[in-house]
């Protein structure tokens, strides 16, 4: 590997975990977890199958879920919005 190849190797690397990061801090919260699951809703057959994708991300970057399973999610984003 030349000194290029390997300079474009750590500029990509640097690349992905600063993406990688940034969702981290964005699933962090029930708001950015809420708006991150409503973002890729489109791209899953039920809410459930969006629910459960979100939900394992969480769990492999911060090694356990956020939410016990959909139903729960749900009841705590209804509390959420219903208090507003």
């Amino acid at each position: 590997m030349t000194i290029t190849q390997h300079h474009l190797a750590v500029q990509a690397e640097n690349e992905r975990l600063k993406q990688e990061n940034e969702l981290m801090k964005q699933i962090a919260s029930t708001e950015g977890f809420y708006e991150f699951y409503f973002k890729n809703i489109t791209k899953y057959s039920s809410r459930i199958d969006a629910f459960n994708y979100v939900n394992g991300l969480y769990e492999k970057y911060f090694g356990s879920k956020r939410y016990k399973n959909y139903w729960s999610f749900k009841r705590t984003i209804n509390r959420k919005l219903s208090s507003v």
